[in-house]
């Protein structure tokens, strides 16, 4: 679930200087390279997953799987995306009501926030529910 704390701490620093910031950042082409090669990856894993037969994937190919399970399907991809943008869109309106009335309530936010994550828990429960029976964790 999603807090929001009473107080918050600004600590103010000095300006990084170009040379601090390249040593503390992913330069622009190792971003895109990440980015290819993550690409290829999830189409390599997709690709596998639809032409080798079930019973000859392995318990690595599986393992290759978590953390990329919403990119390996079109459908699951698009459902999560629209699932997300819905629950900022959920959570931004509520909090411009709350600011038009002049009415902060962190707590209601909250409240609204997880009532709108819970097919997150379940999907991610079900998932680890899936490598624990295929995988034997």
């Amino acid at each position: 679930s999603v807090r929001f704390s009473e107080t918050s701490v600004l600590i103010i620093t000095d300006r990084a200087t170009k040379e601090e910031l390249q040593h503390r950042w992913y330069s622009k082409a190792e971003r895109s390279y990440l980015r290819a090669d993550f690409s290829r990856h999830v189409s390599a894993t997709r690709y596998k997953l639809s032409t080798v037969p079930t019973t000859l994937i392995g318990q690595e190919d599986l393992y290759d799987c978590v953390g990329m399970e919403r990119f390996l399907s079109q459908e699951v991809y698009i459902h999560t995306v629209e699932r997300r943008r819905q629950h900022l869109r959920t959570i931004l309106a509520a909090q411009n009501r709350l600011r038009l009335l002049n009415m902060p309530n962190d707590e209601h936010l909250s409240r609204i926030s997880e009532r709108n994550s819970e097919w997150t828990i379940t999907r991610a429960r079900n998932i680890a529910t899936q490598y624990w029976t295929t995988l034997k964790i």
